[in-house]
């Protein structure tokens, strides 16, 4: 029965991601700082504050009571302009996409709820930019987000993350870290966690989800005492190797089990689609006063 049950809600979220998850509206915050539960057993330690560097909380434009309450998605920065995430942070149940304004972008923050002058940096978001049709059709689970304000260059908080060159090759060990509910039905992190996975191949991983391939990528923690998993609120964050971002959380399968994979995007397989969106979005700044300020001067 929990096969079934499970592979019901995997086929479910590739068809209907929505209908395996809460509404991240709903999440529920706290202000505890627990190391040892979350995703069952993650870590913060010396590790953990250099990932947050490369991390940030996407929230709602305003917070409901205090400070960072209003978290629901992570996102991984690519330039101080982008940040990638799950396309499913960026439109609501009825998979209608958000407006820009409502989206608040807060980077170099290891504690969610805690803003620190000089450090912590808050934007508005500028524009979403997602995959053609991915409203109408789910395809990659993947999604841009262009900032208002761009992270300042010598905040030594705030790192930027590499594209992948070449698939990631099963048996990579991998970092997930974010802001995600510490167990399951259990409060958000105060604290960025992080938890180890192992990227596998995706026959293995479609024969431990008992459902045929699909275009995923997949990872798993193979210790049966720690089981670690990303949870609900982790969706966006990002599969990292050192400085590289291989894979961004894409469905939750399993918050705590210790025998089923956790499920990512595959950034390598959406680097093209990545970088000519920044460099098509980035043409589009170029504005017709200065074309003609620069073919003036060339003129010259």
């Amino acid at each position: 029965m929990r096969s079934r049950n499970l592979l019901c809600c995997v086929i479910l979220s590739l068809l209907l991601p929505h209908s395996c998850r809460a509404d991240p509206s709903q999440n529920d915050s706290s202000i505890s700082f627990n190391r040892a539960k979350r995703l069952s057993d993650a870590q913060f330690n010396e590790e953990t504050l250099r990932l947050s560097n490369y991390v940030v909380s996407i929230r709602t434009r305003t917070a409901l009571k205090y400070f960072g309450d209003n978290h629901f998605c992570t996102g991984v920065i690519l330039s101080p302009l982008y940040v990638l995430t799950s396309s499913h942070c960026l439109i609501n149940k009825r998979r209608i996409k958000y407006a820009s304004r409502m989206l608040l972008i807060v980077a170099a923050s290891v504690n969610r709820l805690k803003y620190i002058k000089h450090r912590t940096f808050v934007t508005p978001v500028q524009n979403i930019i997602l995959p053609d049709n991915f409203t109408m059709v789910n395809k990659q689970d993947i999604g841009l987000l262009k900032l208002k304000q761009p992270l300042p260059r010598n905040n030594k908080y705030i790192s930027v993350a590499r594209l992948p060159q070449h698939p990631p090759e099963p048996g990579t060990l991998c970092l997930v870290m974010g802001w995600g509910r510490m167990f399951l039905a259990g409060p958000l992190a105060s604290y960025m966690l992080h938890i180890d996975v192992k990227i596998i191949d995706s026959l293995k991983c479609a024969e431990l989800l008992k459902v045929p391939i699909f275009d995923l990528l997949c990872a798993i923690d193979d210790n049966n005492l720690t089981a670690q998993q990303p949870c609900v609120g982790d969706w966006g964050s990002p599969l990292m190797h050192e400085n590289t971002v291989y894979g961004i959380v894409s469905i939750l399968v399993g918050c705590g089990s210790a025998d089923l994979p956790s499920v990512y995007t595959d950034v390598y397989k959406n680097s093209d689609w990545i970088q000519a969106k920044i460099s098509d979005d980035a043409g589009s700044t170029f504005s017709a006063p200065l074309l003609l300020v620069y073919f003036y001067i060339m003129l010259i």
